[in-house]
């Protein structure tokens, strides 16, 4: 049975009619046919809250008196459903993870639905393309308009999304490229306090055994190097490290008005060392910061001078890595993209490098002082360390505090007003050839290994509602749903500047009094979790919405990072190193064959974080890890990628 269209999924169609209609190779007309009555996706993150079913036990009001309540379409989709003129069935077991789904509907040989999605599916789903189960969306983009043009505008997508036969089976979720990802940020009350006066400072009886030696030749004296000559006998307590530092700058920063500008605003130019001098002088202040977090001394206060979100972020820790002559640690905004193309064009994989490896004994040492959070590898521990180190100040007998991380701007400067963005720390990048010392951030936002495929076995029908579905998110009116939940979160004709200068639809006050009422003020999950839009399907995501609702202080440190010019990769990097890579490199069967015998994976991973921590009875050094990477077959995986990237590039 075939749907008889509403007004504006008429006026839709009628106005793609004449693409849809393009000629083909041949020179013939294609036309859309019949269009389905109903669309079943089966989409799903291994988050109940981040499908397309509403799920809170909460009801949403929306401002035209609608009520959403536990078991509709969330309002995008149901909005959606209107503007195309058919039903979406949301097929998705809310809470399962993607790849196990793809699994259990590759067993039955995609049946079950006309779509597939999910967060980290973009290999399966080149996979399964491939091998005839997906359709090609390439030999489609007749009827994909809006799509096919997006991809003459953005090749590098194009080229990213394209498997080993040439074919593409999926569009993916492309996380506004170009734009800064996550950043540094810290406690400038901190910085200040322990370094422009002594009208803070508390008695502090806590001392650190010395481990780390520092890394840079940079300057006549090398900070660390002061601070270890300043220790008794290897023990270091904060008069000595403090008095270190302050000399230190003041005889090698003579130009910086006060000490705390050689880490905070357009004049940081700390390095690693110097951040890890100032780190040591956190973890040795607990009176003195906890006093000025609170306002009165935390007796027994615990102080992580350096911390990342939960325990199952802890790769993130490893982005420290860069800072050590710009050492590559992932290739794209993802714990997996660990391989990537030297300055000459051969793939390598991070963990691997002997020279990555070196720089963990570096971080070991960082942990065995304190200056990393004890408990941050531990991935028993569910806990948000950044909500209980970072935004719990106010709470009675809060004991723990964190000074530093590397997360989401909006979402930290939303958490809470004391943390600011600061420049990352300073660094060459020999393998780059930039031997000058800049501002680099490896982590820039990139196309993800999330997205969405239409199943071969589908009705025609169904493949022509999909194929409607996939071009409308990519008009300007379908991004903008997706990117803003429209037309509940818009504030009708208006628009904001950002700070590059584009303009953006304007967030209604309704979308951030909401927002706050249900999620604490934190846009996007707002968006994710009750609204439906934001979720990981094949859209271009602007990040408008996000730059509206970052607090003043948080959006500074975008303007800084913008003014002050800080590299990051690009897909277009004419210098190889600075490349990002594809979210996925796609397999053929033979290189999966080839796999079989690899066991590079989470186990050696896991010997990383082991050997940070010192909780290893088998690794004693990183020539170890390295060694375990050549019993798992790091030659044959580098041989194998290497092939198949040379191939994906050639298509």
């Amino acid at each position: 049975m075939k749907r008889i269209f509403t007004l504006a999924a008429s006026v839709f169609i009628l106005m793609a009619g004449a693409l849809f209609a393009e000629g083909t190779a041949e020179g013939s007309s294609v036309a859309m046919g019949d269009i389905a009555e109903e669309l079943e996706i089966n989409f799903t993150m291994g988050n109940n809250s981040r499908t397309m079913t509403y799920q809170k036990a909460n009801p949403l009001p929306l401002p035209d008196g609608t009520i959403i309540t536990q078991g509709d379409l969330k309002p995008t989709w149901q909005y959606i459903e209107k503007q195309l003129g058919f039903n979406i069935i949301d097929n998705a077991v809310q809470d399962q993870k993607a790849v196990e789904m793809i699994d259990i509907a590759a067993a039955t040989g995609f049946t079950d639905s006309t779509v597939y999605g999910g967060n980290s599916i973009a290999e399966s789903l080149m996979k399964y393309g491939a091998l005839g189960y997906m359709v090609n969306l390439k030999e489609n983009l007749d009827k994909m308009p809006h799509f096919k043009e997006y991809l003459e505008n953005n090749p590098e997508v194009a080229k990213a999304i394209t498997a080993y036969d040439g074919g593409i089976y999926h569009v993916p979720y492309i996380a506004a490229v170009g734009k800064f990802a996550r950043g540094f940020g810290c406690r400038p009350a901190w910085v200040k306090g322990l370094l422009d006066s002594t009208s803070q400072l508390e008695n502090e009886t806590e001392t650190i055994t010395v481990a780390y030696e520092g890394y840079w030749d940079r300057y006549d004296n090398n900070v660390i190097a002061l601070q270890n000559a300043a220790s008794r006998n290897g023990v270091l307590d904060r008069e000595a490290a403090l008095k270190a530092l302050l000399d230190y700058i003041k005889v090698t920063h003579p130009d910086l008005a006060k000490p705390s500008d050689l880490y905070l605003g357009e004049t940081a130019v700390y390095d690693i060392d110097e951040l890890a001098a100032l780190l040591r002088v956190v973890e040795l202040s607990p009176n003195t910061v906890s006093k000025i977090a609170t306002g009165s001394v935390v007796p027994d206060a615990e102080i992580s001078p350096y911390f990342v979100r939960q325990s199952k972020s802890r790769e993130d820790l490893l982005r420290l890595v860069t800072y050590f002559d710009g050492e590559k640690v992932y290739s794209s905004d993802s714990y997996g993209a660990k391989q990537y193309v030297d300055a000459k064009g051969n793939i390598k994989f991070s963990y691997a490098e002997e020279s990555f490896l070196e720089k963990i004994e570096y971080i070991r040492q960082w942990y065995s002082e304190g200056l990393i959070h004890s408990e941050f590898a531990d991935v028993s521990t569910k806990d948000n360390f950044r909500k209980s180190l970072l935004f719990s100040d106010e709470i009675d007998g809060q004991r723990q505090f964190g000074f530093m991380t590397m997360d989401w701007v909006m979402s930290t400067t939303t958490g809470t007003e004391k943390v600011e963005m600061i420049l990352p720390p300073v660094t060459t990048i020999s393998k780059a050839g930039i031997n000058k010392f800049v501002h680099y951030i490896e982590n820039t936002r990139v196309i993800k290994p999330d997205g969405w495929a239409i199943s071969t076995a589908a009705p025609e029908d169904q493949k022509n509602a999909a194929f409607l579905l996939f071009d409308y998110i990519f008009t300007e009116e379908g991004s903008q749903v997706q990117s803003y939940s429209i037309p509940a979160g818009l504030e009708e004709g208006k628009s904001w500047v950002g700070p590059d200068g584009k303009e953006y639809p304007m967030l209604n006050q309704w979308t951030r009094d909401t927002a706050k009422e249900f999620k604490n003020g934190d846009i996007a999950g707002f968006l994710r979790d009750f609204m439906g839009s934001f979720l990981s399907i094949g859209y271009p995501m602007e990040i408008g919405a996000e730059l509206q609702v970052t607090p003043p202080h948080g959006f500074d440190g975008w303007a800084l990072w913008t003014n002050m010019g800080v590299i990051s990769p690009t897909y277009d990097a004419e210098n190889l190193y600075l490349r990002l890579m594809p979210p996925v490199i796609s397999l053929n069967e033979q290189d999966v064959a080839k796999l079989g015998s690899v066991a590079v994976g989470e186990d050696q991973t896991d010997m990383i974080f082991q050997y940070i921590t010192g909780n290893s009875s088998t690794v004693s050094s990183v020539s170890d890890i390295r060694q375990k990477f050549v019993e798992a077959g790091i030659e044959t995986y580098l041989d194998v990628y290497q092939a198949a990237y040379d191939r994906m590039m050639s298509k």
